[in-house]
């Protein structure tokens, strides 16, 4: 079963590296003091909790906050509204988050964290595709050999999973096929329900 984190549109997700939703936090106006002791209560202060999450809860990044604090391993205090223990099970789950919109945005070229099983859903996507080895590791920020080793592997799942199905697409072509060669910019035009193929 795969996880999802976030129902944010793309354009919201956080680029990797970038921290300037911070200004954007209800807590940004809080002095650096008054802020670590809200936000890092102990665990049965309830009050202090409950306080802290009221001010997460009216925020309007407090979804980028999570992701953050998920993304980076960050296992303490209260971040994206929820508490250390309400976080643990989602960074359990890190790994397996499976979100379409997160793998959209990299086809489109976003450089967004992605978890395991998202990284894996863009090399059959781009295997789809037809993306080059080249193309595969601008989009992934990896190496040609560990694009052609990706772009092998999604080859191999998906002609593995068309013998079990054996099925062919409405074109003709058997189900899994390489789309024609992409010329145009990464993901120019990549539309998101077009990526359900590739879970």
């Amino acid at each position: 079963m795969h996880a999802r984190t976030t129902t944010l549109p793309s354009t919201d997700f956080r680029r990797l590296g970038d921290h300037s939703w911070h200004d954007k936090a209800t807590c940004s106006s809080l002095d650096p003091q008054s802020a670590d002791q809200l936000f890092f209560p102990t665990p049965r202060a309830r009050k202090d909790i409950a306080q802290a999450k009221a001010l997460c809860a009216q925020c309007p990044v407090r979804r980028i906050c999570l992701d953050a604090a998920l993304e980076s391993e960050s296992v303490h205090g209260i971040r994206g509204g929820l508490t250390e223990a309400e976080r643990r099970p989602l960074h359990d789950q890190l790994a397996r988050r499976l979100d379409h919109d997160r793998i959209a945005a990299r086809l489109r070229g976003m450089d967004i964290h992605l978890s395991n099983a998202e990284r894996t859903a863009v090399a059959r996507r781009a295997y789809q595709l037809g993306f080059s080895a080249e193309q595969l590791a601008r989009t992934l920020n990896v190496s040609e050999d560990w694009a052609t080793d990706l772009l092998r592997t999604a080859h191999l799942e998906i002609e593995e999973r068309d013998r079990h199905w054996d099925g062919t697409k409405a074109d003709g072509r058997p189900a899994g096929a390489p789309a024609t060669t992409v010329t145009e910019p990464l993901g120019a035009a990549i539309d998101r329900n077009s990526l359900s193929e590739a879970a």
